[in-house]
């Protein structure tokens, strides 16, 4: 009986026990932590850098282009503050242009022909320009003071020395890419040939001169009349490159420019030649994805070159001649003194 009424206990003990543990509540699960939806860093698109334009310009097919930026960049500070100043040659210390800021070197006549418009322009100096009564008195007044001699040889008087050789004895010239209908023939043949890109002789030269020097003449006497006889002149290229624009006028627009390359507006760049800065188109363009670096084109002009040169204290403008070359002239062109 004993041993009954203590298994009894046990029993009761244990369903207690068991009824205890039915009803204590379960502890809380450790809960996972919920994952967050990844946030998309955005992308930032680095500023476009007018250092990369060399860059550009060759993938566009633009060597010589390229390389005479590149050697602008490289350059000590040099740069003419007013258009009268870079004619004259004169920087901003109010001195002549350093010997180095000449390159005779970059730029072949043969290259420049090979170009129609070019190739045009030195057939009009040739057949016609030099033959004017302008540039018969221009040749007066450089032969008069050698009247006293039976000939002249100005590689003799220069020797290889172009720049001396443009200031004694130039008297004609033409210009490339100056008047508005030819700027708008560069850019219609651009956009049809080549999809708006420029040439790389727009690149390179922009608007330039095909000169005309005197090079070789015959003095003698008609009755009491000094005469010269002028049978042969150097041909030659000249061109300033510079930044510098014309005070009061709208900073020369150069195209939009991205590490990829180049789109020019032909509207943008009538607006700029007509001085209408209200009616140009002055935002970026894009083309794709505006946040993939390239895809973005900016608008370039000669201030930003100029603001950099300043912030820098680099950047070189200076002066290009091409390779002269002697051409016969036939019948010759007679001056008289």
């Amino acid at each position: 009986m004993v041993k009954f009424l203590d298994d009894i206990e046990k029993m009761s003990g244990g369903f207690s026990r068991f009824k205890s543990w039915l009803n204590t509540r379960e502890p809380p699960k450790e809960l996972q932590p919920v994952p967050r939806p990844k946030q998309k860093i955005e992308q930032i698109v680095p500023p476009f850098d007018i250092q990369e334009i060399p860059g550009a310009m060759r993938k566009e097919f633009m060597p010589v282009s390229a390389k005479l930026m590149e050697r602008w960049f490289a350059g000590e500070l040099n740069y003419g503050p007013t258009d009268k100043d870079v004619a004259a040659e004169i920087n901003q210390k109010g001195e002549h242009y350093p010997p180095d800021m000449y390159d005779t070197t970059t730029i072949k006549l043969d290259w420049v022909l090979k170009y129609r418009r070019a190739k045009d322009q030195y057939d009009e100096l040739i057949t016609t320009q030099i033959r004017t009564s302008r540039a018969r008195q221009a040749l007066k007044e450089i032969l008069l003071p050698y009247a006293g001699r039976p000939c002249l040889d100005a590689r003799t008087e220069c020797g290889e020395n172009l720049s001396k050789l443009h200031r004694r004895f130039q008297f004609q010239y033409v210009k490339v890419g100056s008047s508005l209908s030819q700027k708008i023939g560069e850019l219609l043949y651009a956009d049809f040939h080549n999809n708006g890109v420029p040439d790389d002789l727009t690149g390179a030269l922009g608007s330039f001169g095909i000169y005309a020097a005197m090079g070789y003449a015959d003095f003698y006497r008609e009755g009491r009349t000094r005469v010269a006889e002028i049978s042969g002149i150097y041909v030659y290229i000249k061109d300033s490159y510079d930044f510098t624009d014309k005070p009061g006028e709208a900073s020369q627009y150069l195209g939009h420019w991205s590490k990829n390359g180049v789109i020019v507006l032909a509207y943008n760049g009538a607006m700029s030649y007509l001085n209408e800065p209200r009616l140009y188109f002055s935002h970026p363009v894009a083309l794709g994805n505006p946040k993939i670096r390239g895809n973005v084109y900016y608008p370039v002009h000669n201030k930003e070159f100029r603001e950099w040169a300043i912030k820098h204290q680099r950047g070189g403008d200076f002066v290009i001649y091409s390779d002269r070359k002697l051409v016969r002239i036939d019948p010759p062109i007679k001056v008289y003194l």
